[in-house]
């Protein structure tokens, strides 16, 4: 038991010592290679025919999935509210095995990304709408939470939809603070 315990503490920490000398039982034991593979079988002419329409069937789908991504591109594009994102998205999830995995991945970020532009956009909307008219009582504060959402939203809005927004804020500021 010791005898064991020391070889194979050796063959662990130190393995230069046995110099590649190893006993029978720590050898792998080798597979035989087939040398003489078994003769390929030949194809027949209905098979050489089946392959042809193959290629055209997958050619004509290669046509189809173009217009279904298409399709989805524009819908994604035109998506207004978030439930719209949404039933997108799941459509996206329902065609995934037509898609193929690199346009399932590009569509599903397009739709995710489209999802929280429309979801900040709304936010950033509904608060600016909820200010009061100057000089009531938090319409200061009202202001201020305002200013801070739009900061948070900048990510999801993109440069152009934040740079409205905060042209419109910019407009208001001097009735605000003051």
């Amino acid at each position: 038991m010791a005898y064991l315990g020391v070889k194979y503490w050796a063959r662990l920490y130190c393995p230069e010592v046995i110099l590649g000398v190893y006993s029978p039982d720590e050898v792998e034991q080798r597979e035989e290679r087939e040398i003489n593979p078994a003769p390929v079988q030949r194809m027949s002419v209905q098979e050489i025919t089946s392959e042809v329409s193959t290629r055209t069937s997958a050619q004509e789908s290669a046509a189809n999935v173009d217009a279904v991504a298409d399709d989805l591109r524009e819908r994604i594009d035109t998506a207004s509210s978030v439930d719209q994102a949404k039933a997108i998205r799941a459509d996206i999830e329902s065609q995934k095995a037509l898609l193929g995995t690199a346009l399932f991945t590009e569509l599903k970020n397009k739709a995710v990304k489209r999802y929280y532009q429309v979801d900040a956009q709304n936010k950033v909307e509904a608060v600016i709408n909820s200010i009061p008219n100057p000089g009531e009582p938090e319409a200061a504060e009202m202001f201020a939470k305002a200013e801070s959402t739009l900061g948070a939203a900048k990510r999801h809005l993109g440069d152009e939809l934040h740079d409205k927004y905060r042209i419109t804020l910019d407009d208001m500021k001097p009735e605000y603070i003051g």
